[in-house]
C-alpha cells in the first residue's frame, strides 16, 4: 500500500454511510457524492440470534455475531474474528467499542462472536456460566480464610459442583464445533481472539494453557482460575515458547470487595501475568495494565479497549491514520 493510501480519506456522509474516496466502486445517483467514492456501511450490523446445542450438553447455547462495515460490499475479504463470553451482558458494549474503533483506525475490522446463555433466560441463566466457564478441578479460593469466606459468607463450595463444571467441554464446543460452524456461514481469517472478564477471564487464561494455539490473541479481564497457576508452571515444566498475543487488566476496586479478594482476583491474575512475563518466551506479546478507581464492572470497557489496541497493533500498520 502506497503513503498516499495509508493518509485519512476524507469521510462524507451520505444516508447513514461512509464514503471512501479513490476506492473505485460503484455508486448511487446522489449528486453530493464524488464520482470516486465508495459507499459503505459505517456500522457493524448485527445477525439474527441462533441457539445451538453444544456436544454433551442439554441445553442451548445463544450465539450472536456482528459483521464489519465493509462485509457486505468486500466479498473478497475474510475477517479475524473476537469470540466474547457471557453472551448478550457483554456482547453489545464489546461489538459496541469494536465499532468505535475500527472507524477511528485503532484495530482492523473483525468479526464479533458473543456466545452465553439464551437471552430470553434473562439474569437466571448466569448460573449456566459457572458451569461452562469453569474446567474440572477448577480452585476459585486458596484453601484458609479465602476458602472459608467464600463457604461461610457466599455459601460456594466448588467441590460439591465438581461434576457440573464443562469448561473443557465448552472449550471443545467453541474450536471444534461452533467454529467450523460459523466458518462456512461467514468469512471468517484464520485468525481468532479469545475475550472474557470475570469467569470469562479465568476461562481465557484457562484455554491460553490448555489448548495452545486454538487461539492466537487473547483478552483476559480480573479473573484467573488458580487451577492456572498449576497449569502455567506444568507447561513451562515442558515448553520454551509460547506464541501468543496476550492482554490482562484488573481494577484497583476490585480488591475492596470481599467476595472478589477470596477469589484472588487482582492478585492471581497479576501472578499469572507476572509468571509469563519471567518465562521470557520469545514468542509471547504480552501487556498487563491495573486500573485506578475503577471496580469489577466499569473496568470492562477498559479492558476490552486497551485489549484490543494491544493484540491487533500488527494488523494496523497498512490502516490510514485518523485525524483525531
Amino acid at each position: 500500500m502506497t503513503s498516499t493510501a495509508r493518509m485519512w480519506l476524507p469521510i462524507l456522509v451520505s444516508a447513514g454511510h461512509l464514503a471512501v474516496p479513490g476506492s473505485g466502486a460503484s455508486q448511487d445517483n446522489d449528486a453530493s457524492v464524488p464520482d470516486a467514492a465508495r459507499i459503505v456501511p459505517y456500522a457493524m450490523s448485527w445477525e439474527k440470534p441462533a441457539q445451538i446445542r453444544a456436544e454433551g450438553y442439554d441445553y442451548d447455547h445463544e450465539v450472536l455475531v456482528a459483521l464489519p462495515a465493509s462485509y457486505h460490499t468486500s466479498p473478497e475479504r475474510s475477517y479475524p474474528v473476537l469470540w466474547s463470553m457471557d453472551g448478550a451482558m457483554a456482547f453489545a458494549m464489546t461489538a459496541g467499542i469494536v465499532n468505535l474503533y475500527t472507524l477511528g483506525a485503532r484495530i482492523p475490522e473483525i468479526v464479533v462472536v458473543g456466545v452465553g446463555h439464551p437471552s430470553e433466560e434473562g439474569v437466571a441463566g448466569l448460573g449456566k456460566r459457572t458451569f461452562d466457564l469453569f474446567p474440572p478441578g477448577t480452585i476459585v479460593a486458596d484453601e484458609g480464610v479465602a476458602a472459608e469466606y467464600m463457604m461461610e459468607e457466599l455459601g460456594l463450595d466448588f467441590a460439591t459442583m465438581e461434576p457440573l463444571l464443562k469448561g473443557d467441554r465448552f472449550l471443545d464446543f467453541l474450536v471444534d464445533q461452533l467454529r467450523p460452524l460459523l466458518g462456512e456461514q461467514y468469512r471468517m481469517a484464520d485468525d481468532h481472539t479469545l475475550w472474557g472478564h470475570s469467569a470469562g477471564g479465568a476461562f481465557a487464561g484457562y484455554v491460553l494453557l490448555a489448548r495452545p494455539g486454538a487461539f492466537d490473541r487473547f483478552i483476559i479481564g480480573s479473573g484467573t482460575n488458580g487451577l492456572t497457576i498449576e497449569m502455567e508452571a506444568a507447561y513451562a515444566a515442558q515448553h520454551d515458547d509460547l506464541d501468543a498475543k496476550v492482554f490482562f487488566g484488573m481494577a484497583d476496586g476490585e480488591i475492596n470487595n470481599p467476595g472478589l479478594s477470596a477469589q484472588r482476583l487482582v492478585s492471581r491474575t497479576s501472578l499469572l501475568a507476572e509468571n509469563l512475563r519471567l518465562r521470557q518466551y520469545p514468542s509471547l506479546d504480552l501487556r498487563t495494565r491495573l486500573y485506578t478507581d475503577r471496580d469489577h464492572i466499569t473496568v470492562m470497557p477498559l479492558i476490552i479497549a486497551d485489549g484490543l489496541q494491544h493484540v491487533y497493533a500488527d494488523l494496523i500498520a497498512d490502516l490510514p491514520t485518523p485525524p483525531w
